[in-house]
């Protein structure tokens, strides 16, 4: 009998941030660590499929690239208890940066699923933790957790166990023997931000569909609501 997991249908339309020239393509492989994953959340522990992370909308698609920008904690905290700046101390640059390289450098896609994907995992609902608890028991205790839970699937370590999650979802199938198109998964960064890791299976079609190509210039409302809402400050 098929494991049982929560299942949605693919958004019609998702975005996603990468380097130019073209933003909706696999990874090459030669840049694979030594552990011969890419080192995100969903890639596979066995290094035989790789995974397209795609946002369902344009702001989650800055957040998930733009996260790695932020101001460390330690430097927010000191911030916050600054009342009065030295006027002769020299001037350093504002923690949260960004350069204009940064925007040159990348583009925001925007690509059709064409109902290719269907259906996605939606690996944080109830029935889907459950299915994956019981599977993944073992797994889970070799890394040093002592449960599976919506919690454990949103940490980013230990990063070999979400791998293992997505290894044993791609592995399984619906009742008519077709497969699932990947996982979906709430953002780190918001409850609100919605995302997808898409799997690649040979011998089928590229799953996404290049629709639009669009240069992230500065006055780009959602850039600018990502850095504001991480506090980076763009040039």
């Amino acid at each position: 009998m098929s494991p049982k997991f929560d299942t949605v249908a693919a958004p019609d339309i998702l975005f996603r941030v990468g380097r130019r020239p073209d933003v909706w393509e696999w990874r090459g492989w030669e840049s694979a660590g030594p552990d011969g994953t890419f080192g995100h959340r969903w890639d596979d522990p066995k290094s035989n499929y790789r995974v397209l992370y795609a946002s369902c909308d344009r702001l989650g698609a800055y957040l998930e690239v733009l996260a790695w920008f932020r101001p460390d904690l330690e430097i927010v905290a000191e911030c916050a208890n600054i009342k009065d700046n030295d006027s002769t101390a020299p001037p350093t640059n504002a923690p949260g940066r960004l350069k204009s390289l940064w925007r040159a450098a990348r583009i925001l896609g925007r690509g059709a699923s064409d109902g290719v994907l269907d259906p996605l995992v939606a690996v944080g609902r109830s029935a889907s933790l459950a299915t994956i608890r019981r599977a993944l028991a073992g797994v889970a205790l070799k890394h040093g957790l002592q449960d599976i839970n919506a919690e454990m699937i949103r940490r980013t370590a230990p990063r070999r166990f979400t791998q293992e999650v997505s290894r044993f979802i791609y592995e399984q199938a619906l009742p008519d023997d077709s497969p699932y198109g990947g996982i979906f998964y709430l953002s780190r960064y918001g409850d609100d931000v919605e995302n997808c890791a898409i799997f690649e299976r040979d011998g089928e079609p590229f799953p996404v569909t290049h629709l639009e190509r669009i240069d992230i210039s500065i006055d780009d409302r959602d850039f600018l609501e990502a850095c504001r809402l991480l506090d980076i400050q763009p040039e």
